[in-house]
């Protein structure tokens, strides 16, 4: 049986709805004022934060003024996408019966805290722990991120398993031992999470109140 349980938040949680190439395309907008195309281009198969951090590395001077513009876009479009938006149907009633069993829930995001709250407003009664991007300088598929809500909830990895709908959340779990569930409510097939070595792949985070019963 495990004391805790890791969850990431769009796609596993709530719908992702979050158009990903148009969050690059504006990112992208602000650094061609700051680097050229060519360092664009050359951080074109790095997730979008890591090529904020990317490009950011290679200024000189105006990282800074850089690093707040994109990430003020970012929540500000992260916001955006998620007004009028909830949780699954299933969200509450999992997380709260899984708090009713004693078992202690964190959630680890790449996203912002504010996208966090306006999809879900009460969220601070079923998570004991959330860790966005804001609270950390490493993020998912980095374990550190993932390690952080571990010591938020002072539990050990072979104690707690980590749930997500992307591979990043399977290999942050797994570079700390932890058993993983790959859900398939986001845009990860179950090829993927087998690529990847999940140790449970579900339709939904529903199925997690199986394991250990």
């Amino acid at each position: 049986m495990f004391k805790g349980i890791i969850f990431d938040f769009d796609g596993t949680l709530t719908p992702l709805t979050l158009n990903f190439d148009f969050l690059r395309a504006e990112i992208e907008a602000i650094a061609r004022r700051y680097v050229t195309d060519d360092v664009i281009l050359s951080f074109r198969d790095q997730y979008i934060l890591e090529m904020i951090n990317g490009i950011e590395a290679t200024l000189d001077g105006k990282e800074g003024r850089f690093r707040e513009e994109t990430y003020a876009t970012l929540r500000e479009l992260e916001v955006e996408a998620s007004k009028g938006k909830d949780v699954y149907p299933y969200t509450r009633e999992v997380l709260q019966h899984l708090k009713d069993r004693g078992i202690s829930v964190g959630i680890v995001t790449r996203s912002c805290i504010d996208a966090l709250r306006t999809v879900f407003p009460d969220i601070g009664r079923y998570a004991d722990s959330i860790v966005t991007r804001e609270d950390t300088k490493y993020v998912k598929p980095n374990p550190i991120h993932v390690a952080e809500v571990l010591r938020a909830l002072r539990l050990e990895p072979d104690d707690v398993v980590m749930v997500g709908d992307h591979p990043t959340d399977i290999i942050a779990g797994r570079a700390l031992n932890m058993r993983t569930v790959g859900v398939l409510t986001g845009r990860t097939t179950r090829d993927g999470f087998e690529e990847v070595q999940a140790t449970f792949i579900f339709d939904d985070i529903r199925n997690i109140l199986t394991i250990g019963s």
